[in-house]
């Protein structure tokens, strides 16, 4: 046996090849089969022709000739806000779909059939962009699959895939999907969020901060917090989240605004009203990379001796490249993120070998490992236009992938150290700390790669 060590591409070119050799082994028949609908298909009844020959006394039996069917493509279909205001988070979704996608297809794709992949843009990703796109890839594009990141109203899209059946994997990372599936499982089978709610990112980092000040790492000057949020629903819904918990650990709330994320041209008036009444904590959610890297050289011009966080802004490459020196000291978080291990470097490697570029923390590979997510289903499956078995074989899967540990609750990832203390079953909330230019993970074990130091504007 060779001593080399076994890199990751390796191992899911054997894993697929195992999994899909399986299932073909086991019943090529019925995988070669060509479903124009997603219920199962059952093979026509044979008969005789009328005045067939029939056999003579003796003579050995004869056999129809086996009649082949030609295989026909799984229609994969992205929907992406890849011209929009937000297409730097776009083309992370799409390179990370299509570098899946590709790696499937040389292996020589699922159970004998190709992945077609179509693009559909839905450009800023708001009301009927949002629709139409989602109506488009059904209607007209026919999908078998739809895969995509995150969308910024999202909520029609749900219904659209669940009353055509068709299956659908986001990185959503919404409390109001898991609400909305256990509500009405029966209706929704067909659609995972492959990565963990929104919650745990207010709830999580209160619990962090808490805990960083029992320990002694970090004394406050009062343990108060000023709050500042997006006022769509995922700002709003992270900034409450923070606020009730924080709050229940004896922290005072001295100031709470919300503000309309990619609109605010001076972030100097909402600083000093920061600055009336200084905090313990400056924690922010809002989660465009630029409006970060502006409101983050404001504040190092003339800062107050507080941690400061932003949310989910950070992890976008754009973001230090507009911050600069200025990024140094701030804290971040995703629910949805590589980690910084053998299996997420791999990645990152490869990713910036094929685009030229690094990826992002979260878009890039949440969408990378939710393409393989639906894979190992359909090669578990062995027919990929058999949805309810790929579903029922998503429900109970669980995917170590780049961004952790992919198992489902309500049809949503768990989070670790949240949701379940194991970190083999659920996706880690991972708390960063920019020191250098560079993004070091200070929270949780056993991923982390540093420790938490004082801001350098302290």
């Amino acid at each position: 046996m060779s001593e080399r060590k076994m890199k990751r591409r390796d191992f899911l070119r054997s894993a697929a090849t195992v999994s899909v050799g399986s299932v073909l082994g086991a019943g090529l028949a019925s995988a070669c089969q060509t479903a124009a609908t997603p219920a199962a298909t059952e093979a026509p009844a044979v008969t005789e022709a009328p005045g067939a020959a029939t056999e003579a006394p003796g003579e050995a039996p004869t056999q129809a000739p086996a009649v082949v069917q030609e295989m026909r493509d799984i229609n994969v279909v992205g929907i992406f806000p890849v011209s929009g205001f937000i297409a730097a988070d776009g083309i992370e979704m799409r390179n990370g779909t299509v570098m899946a996608i590709d790696e499937i297809n040389e292996l020589g794709g699922l159970v004998g059939h190709r992945l077609n992949y179509i693009e559909v843009d839905d450009v800023d990703s708001v009301g009927d962009q949002v629709t139409t796109a989602f109506e488009r890839a059904i209607d007209v594009e026919k999908a078998d699959v739809i895969f995509s990141g995150y969308h910024l109203t999202s909520g029609p899209e749900f219904d659209i895939c669940a009353n055509a059946g068709v299956l659908y994997y986001n990185v959503n990372t919404q409390k109001a999907w898991t609400d909305r599936y256990a509500g009405d499982p029966e209706k929704y089978w067909s659609i995972f969020q492959n990565d963990p709610n929104d919650e745990w990112y207010g709830q999580g980092f209160a619990r962090y901060l808490n805990d960083l000040v029992e320990a002694g790492q970090y004394t406050p000057t009062s343990k108060t917090a000023a709050i500042i949020h997006g006022d769509e629903a995922y700002g709003t819904s992270i900034g409450k989240t923070f606020e009730d918990q924080i709050q229940e650990f004896g922290w005072e709330i001295t100031m709470n605004e919300a503000i309309t994320v990619g609109n605010v041209s001076d972030w100097g008036p909402l600083l000093s009203k920061v600055r009336d009444n200084p905090p313990g904590i400056l924690f922010t959610a809002d989660y465009n990379p630029a409006d970060n890297a502006a409101m983050i050289k404001q504040w190092v011009a003339d800062p107050l001796p507080c941690l400061l966080y932003q949310q989910y802004g950070p992890s976008v490459p754009e973001y230090l490249e507009l911050a600069g020196d200025a990024a140094n000291g701030v804290i971040w978080a995703t629910v949805l993120g590589f980690l910084p291990d053998e299996i997420g470097m791999d990645f990152v490697s490869r990713y910036e070998a094929r685009f030229d570029q690094t990826p992002g923390f979260a878009n890039a590979p949440g969408c990378y490992d939710e393409v393989w997510v639906w894979a190992k289903a359909v090669a578990l499956a062995g027919d990929p236009f058999d949805y309810k078995k790929v579903a029922r074989l998503t429900e109970t899967g669980i995917h170590r992938g780049v961004t952790g540990s992919i198992s489902f609750e309500n049809h949503g990832g768990r989070c670790y150290p949240w949701q379940t203390k194991d970190s083999s079953l659920g996706q880690a909330h991972t708390i960063f700390q920019i020191q250098n230019k560079q993004q070091v993970l200070v929270f949780p074990d056993p991923y982390t790669t540093g420790a938490y130091q004082a801001p350098p504007w302290f």
